[in-house]
This record gives structure tokens, C-alpha cells and sequence, in this order.
């Protein structure tokens, strides 16, 4: 990797951070108990946008599915899933437990991508998992009690969002080299709007006019500019790093939710930001040594 590397690093940072406002957003757009109608509009937005990009830039040839387009469709197919599952997990458990055992995707990529991918499993990327792993532990544990318990099924669906990501990471490796980041991001869209289609078609969720706003900006910026800039960005850095670095989602959505929402973090919330910052840092210092930006040092 050249020294130009070290940008596709920052951008997935940047789009791992935008999406740590994903939750601030949900709360204005006020429909409990129907965030799949919110992932539905999410698409809507994005793909109507995604398509007068591809032709207003005249590329129309992005419409071309590519070469493997069963693995393309498939990953729209399991971008849909890991939203549902997702959202269905933080409604029979606390947003904690259902973020921590989703972010357990990170160790899943680390397992699979030194068999799928023939990445080396690095002992940077073994020390980053400890450090983001305990931090998420920590902050899943913000106000427990020890009368609540996990609900089995919840915890199914958290684990079924994890997986979907993983696995989604590994499939973003392959596709980015060869198909086009546009063709890619349109497609996964289309996909998640066909499918949630039955499901919010002909409804009235009594979306209020500061709601109708929050899902433009949940489809333009998070849907559409973050994840163009993901998908862009994931074909220069490592899989296992992907992973990692997506940590600084959660802990943004801290500090978001304390800025827009006055939601006072304990200092579980504290320590474990902490210890996600040092795993982002270690990935990231990792990144740049290896892009030829800075030199090794001994210890690491």
C-alpha cells in the first residue's frame, strides 16, 4: 500500500462517525416500534439519488451489474437483513447489550478474512479486538441493574446483525475489485427497497415535518455519502482494520447522544470510549506504517 493509503483509513473513520449519528436522527423521526420503515426510506432516498448521480455524471454503464452479480444482489439482500435484525435487537434489549454483541462482527471478520481473504492475522489487529471488545463490554454495562435480564430471542437477533456484517465485509472485499463503488451502492438500495417494500407500502406512520427532515438526512448523508465513501475506501484497507476502525461508530454515538440528546454517559461510557480510541489508534497507526508514513517501531 503507497502513502496515498493513508486517506482510505480516515474516510472509513469519517463514515464510521457519521453513522454514530444514525441514533440522534431515529429519535426525531419518532416511530418506535417501526425503524423498518425508516430503513425502507432510507433507501428510497438513496437510490433516487444514487440514480441522478449515475446519470447526470453520464455513467450510465454503472447499471451493468458486473461480474459477480448473484454476490452483488445477495449483499443488498443481506444489507436489508442486518438492518431488520439490528433494529429488532435494540427493541427487546437495551441499546448496550444489542450494540455490543452486534460489534462482535469485528471479530468474525478477523477469524474469516485470513481464510477467505488470505489476509495475515496480525498481532496489532489481536491487541485492537481486546482493547475494543472490553471498551464495548464496558459501556453495554451503563445503567444495569441486576433485575433486568437478556432476552433470548433479542440476543439471537443481535447475533444475526453481527454475523450479517461480517460476512457483508468480506463480500465488500471481493466485489470492490472489480465493480464499481456506484454499481455496488445502487444495487444493495435497490435490493433493500424491493424487499421492505410489501412491508411499508400504502401506510401511514404519522411522520412529523422534523421527522420527514431526519430521514432526508439519514438518506442523503448516511445512506448515500457514507456509505459511497465506505465502499469506496474498503478495497485499500485490510478487513480485520475495517472492522476495528468501525468501532468509533458506538463511541461517537456517545458523544452524540450527550451533545443532541443530553444523554450523560456513565463512566463506563468514559473508560470504554477510552479503550475504543486506543483500538481505533492502534488499527490506524498500523495503517500508516504499513502505507510508508511513519516507521515501525519495535514494540508494536
Amino acid at each position: 500500500m503507497d502513502s496515498s493509503g493513508k486517506l482510505e483509513y480516515l474516510m472509513i473513520a469519517g463514515a464510521a462517525v457519521i453513522w454514530g449519528t444514525v441514533g440522534v436522527f431515529l429519535r426525531w423521526v419518532d416511530v418506535p416500534g417501526q425503524e423498518y420503515f425508516v430503513v425502507f426510506m432510507r433507501g428510497i432516498i438513496s437510490l433516487s439519488l444514487l440514480t441522478v448521480i449515475i446519470f447526470m455524471a453520464g455513467t450510465r454503464d454503472k447499471l451493468h451489474l458486473g461480474k459477480h452479480p448473484v454476490l452483488l444482489l445477495f449483499s443488498g439482500a443481506l444489507l436489508t437483513f442486518h438492518w431488520v435484525m439490528l433494529m429488532r435487537a435494540m427493541n427487546m434489549l437495551t441499546i448496550g447489550d444489542a450494540v455490543f454483541i452486534t460489534y462482535l462482527s469485528p471479530v468474525l471478520v478477523a477469524a474469516l478474512a485470513p481464510l477467505l481473504l488470505k489476509e495475515k492475522l496480525e498481532g496489532a489487529t489481536v491487541l485492537a479486538l481486546l482493547l475494543a471488545l472490553a471498551g464495548m463490554y464496558l459501556i453495554s454495562m451503563t445503567g444495569q441493574t441486576a433485575a433486568e435480564g437478556l432476552n433470548g430471542t433479542g440476543i439471537l437477533y443481535a447475533l444475526a446483525a453481527a454475523a450479517s456484517y461480517a460476512l457483508l465485509l468480506i463480500i465488500l472485499k471481493v466485489l470492490r475489485e472489480d465493480t464499481p463503488t456506484l454499481t455496488i451502492t445502487f444495487y444493495q438500495e435497490a435490493m433493500l427497497t424491493i424487499l421492505l417494500l410489501p412491508f411499508c407500502a400504502f401506510r401511514d406512520f404519522g411522520v412529523s415535518p422534523k421527522g420527514w427532515a431526519s430521514l432526508l438526512v439519514l438518506g442523503a448523508v448516511h445512506t448515500t455519502l457514507a456509505a459511497l465513501i465506505f465502499i469506496y475506501a474498503v478495497k485499500r484497507v485490510k478487513a480485520q482494520h475495517v472492522g476495528i476502525i468501525a468501532y468509533l461508530e458506538p463511541l461517537s454515538a456517545v458523544v452524540f447522544g450527550l451533545i443532541f440528546l443530553g444523554e450523560q454517559p456513565g463512566w463506563q461510557d468514559l473508560v470504554g470510549g477510552l479503550l475504543i480510541i486506543a483500538a481505533g489508534a492502534v488499527v490506524l497507526r498500523r495503517g500508516l506504517v504499513e502505507a510508508g508514513v511513519e516507521e515501525p517501531s519495535h514494540t508494536v
